[in-house]
């Protein structure tokens, strides 16, 4: 049996984690808020997977943002109606999904928002640590 003081020395780093993730998560909200963007950091997540890469299918922006395809749909619907984004059937299930006018219009601002906060994060850290942290999270990630 583990000596229960070891619970109390040794953080729970997956809690830590999750906070950590969460802190982000807030002050990306209040940047997008600030910058005057109706849009919340899911759909931000949704609307970079479509910067990147147009005519993906919902399922592949899920796997790429970590979300479920349940909550990806939320987004892409909610963005749609905020005319960020524009779908097009495949199947009877599957949409693919496009940017609009509107939404390369305000990219150039998002991504603003978004390096400055990426900054933020980076001006956290020691020179070398970031890799270091990449690395780490990309090989817990491996081994979902």
């Amino acid at each position: 049996m583990k000596n229960t003081n070891e619970y109390i020395e040794n953080p729970a780093l997956g809690c830590m984690i999750g906070r950590a993730y969460q802190i982000l998560l807030s002050q990306l909200a209040e940047a997008l808020k600030e910058a005057g963007l109706d849009i919340t950091t899911s759909e931000y997540l949704v609307l970079r997977a479509v910067f990147s890469k147009e005519g993906l299918q919902q399922c592949e922006i899920a796997e790429m943002v970590g979300k479920d395809k349940a909550a990806v749909c939320r987004c892409v619907a909610g963005l749609v109606k905020k005319e960020l984004l524009a779908t097009e059937p495949v199947s009877h299930k599957c949409l693919k999904v496009y940017m609009t006018e509107k939404s390369r219009e305000m990219e150039p601002l998002i991504m603003e928002v978004a390096r400055k906060r990426h900054q933020a994060f980076i001006d956290l850290t020691a020179p070398g640590d970031m890799e270091i942290f990449t690395r780490i999270i990309k090989n817990i990630i491996k081994t979902k």
